[in-house]
Parts: C-alpha cells; structure tokens; sequence
C-alpha cells in the first residue's frame, strides 16, 4: 500500500512524541502501547513525514529528528533522515514578535513542494488566524488537514471547501487517548450506564508544556473550557453541573498534567456516591495514538462525508457534528479497523 506523506506544523511535545512514535512503531515488533496496529488499511510504517514547520529559532534549520529527539517528550531516539525544520507563518501579533517566519506564499511553497496527503496543525492555542491560513494552504495544496488546537477550522465555512475537493478536514481540538477530557468523558459514561445519577462534576488540570502555558491567557482557557465542558456533559441524557479546564501551569511538571476530578452521584435511595481521584499523564504521549489514527483514516477510500464525521467525533473534544465516547469509538472501529 502507499506511502502517506505527512507534513508536520508546530515540532512540541505532541509534534515530537508523534515523530518518535512514528519511527518506533515503523518496527513491527514494537507494539506495545500501539493503540490500532492497522488502520483504513495502513500500519505506522505507512506514514512518511516528508516536511516539517515551527517558528522557534532554536527548532528551524536543525533536523526532525534532531528536534523530535532534544524534546521534553522523549521516548525514542529517532532515525535520523532527510527531513530539516523549516520555518513557518505567525500570523497572531502576540507570537510574530519572538519568531522565525517567512511570508505566507512561502511558507505555501514549501508546503506544495512536499507534496503532502496529511497536514497536521499541532501549533499553540490562540494562534486562530495562522491556523486558518494553514487550512487554507492545505486545501490549495490537495492535501487533507487535522487541526488538533481550539480555532475553529472544522467548525468554519472551510469544511464545504474542503468536502467540495473531497478531502478530510479534521478537528477542532485533540482529545488524547486516556488524557482529562477523555478520562472524565468515560467515567461520566460509565456511572451513567451503571443507573448512577450524576449531579456535579469538576476537572481542574495543572501542566508544564507550553501549550498550558499559553491557555493561561484569559480568553484561550475560558474557550478551552467551554469545549470540554460541553463535550463532558454529552454522557449523560439530563443536564448536571459541571467545570473543567485548565488552571494553572507549573513549569517543573515539563510534558506532565496533572488532572483532578471530584463527582458526585446519587444511588439506591439517594446513597452519596463521591469520586476524588488524581490523573497524572504526559501530553505528548497522551496526544500519539490518535494523532497516527487519524493520520492513517485520513487516507482512507471511500465516502469523505462519513470518513470525515468517523475521524471528528472520535478524535476531537468540538467536532461539528458531536457523539458520546464510547459511541464515536465505535463507529471509527467499525469504519476503519
């Protein structure tokens, strides 16, 4: 089966994790921790990241791998190969100030010379502007597009555009494997299922990366906190009280979030039932598996309306069209394994 070729915008924790990862379980007899071993058809080794973009001065013109590599995320040292960083677009004024950039035809150039099937938009939250103008670059350059930060690109008037060249726009916002949305999403579901009812619920998360660091701005965590809200109160049929986002950034933790839950539910004659639990998980990692299926199903044959829609519900926390967790798992099973 072919290559997929993949380009890389925004090396972080999650950009980098995702490039070890790739190369890790490019070899067969690495499978543990590999989610899906087979996707529309395609393994890990199907991919191929044949470009790569940041804005940092100290990623732009060193190699992928060497980047992927010095990450705070570090699993794996990868392969060296061909690929360099190279630098990308900021638009958003609070970001262009500190970066290395080129122009946006430029950066169009680069992009359409790697000939890309897949592009993923894995840059910092509140950098709307630039996300869009990615997916615009995207579109013209025949290539599908996963927008794993909170802009609204899934969620814009670029998804006919896309759907129109019968490609895959993927997002909005990356909900991880087993991270604080995912977690609470399913325990959420599982007292639901088990006649628990639900009454209140908190999730406050505490990380190191840069991304928590950038949804300390005031508009950025309330946006944040908006989508996982909602997407945590879609478990249960009835409405209940419930907060969850970000709440403060602690450089030591590095790659590392913290997520604390506390539930309250009602049983058998009204008999309290009360969770208080800590998560402790690693953004980069959390963000891996879904980031390679969602790759993969971006390649796949078929009807884009209903590959796209599988793709979104299962791997986003505010996808246009929303589904229960457990729901959205097994239609992108049922679709693509």
């Amino acid at each position: 089966m072919a290559d997929i070729r993949v380009a890389v915008i925004g090396v972080g924790n999650v950009g980098a994790t995702f490039v070890q990862g790739v190369d890790y379980y490019s070899n067969p007899k690495n499978t543990v921790g590999l989610w899906h071993q087979k996707v529309a058809g395609f393994r890990p080794s199907s991919i191929r990241i044949v470009s790569a973009f940041d804005i940092n001065p100290a990623k732009v013109g060193k190699s992928l791998a060497q980047v992927a590599t010095e990450s705070a995320a570090k699993y794996h040292q990868v392969r060296d190969g061909k690929v360099v960083v190279s630098p990308g677009i900021a638009l958003d004024s609070h970001d262009a100030d500190k970066a290395t950039t080129v122009s946006a035809s430029d950066f169009a150039k680069a992009l359409e010379d790697s000939e890309p099937d897949v592009v993923l938009n894995l840059i910092s939250s509140g950098m709307d502007r630039t996300s869009a103008e990615y997916a615009k670059v995207a579109l013209k350059a025949g290539a599908a597009f996963v927008n794993a930060t909170p802009a609204k690109i899934a969620n814009s008037a670029l998804a006919a555009r896309f759907a129109q060249k019968k490609l895959v726009l993927a997002g909005d916002d990356l909900l991880s494997q087993f991270g604080g949305t995912a977690f609470h999403k399913g325990m959420i579901d599982f007292m639901v299922e088990r006649g628990v009812h639900v009454s209140k619920s908190y999730q406050l998360d505490v990380g190191g990366s840069e991304e928590t660091k950038k949804t300390m701005d005031e508009r950025i965590k309330m946006l944040k906190r908006g989508m996982k809200t909602s997407s945590i109160g879609l478990e249960a049929p009835y409405r209940f009280e419930s907060v969850a986002g970000t709440t403060e950034y602690t450089d030591f933790l590095g790659d590392s979030r913290n997520s604390y839950y506390w539930m309250s539910s009602d049983g058998f004659l009204g008999a309290k039932i009360i969770m208080d639990l800590t998560l402790r998980t690693s953004d980069g990692a959390n963000a891996g598996n879904v980031l390679l299926d969602v790759a993969r199903a971006a390649k796949a044959r078929g009807n884009v309306k209903k590959i796209v829609e599988a793709i979104n519900a299962y791997g986003f926390k505010n996808p246009p069209r929303k589904a229960k967790i457990r729901q959205a798992y097994a239609g992108f099973v049922q679709m693509f394994c």
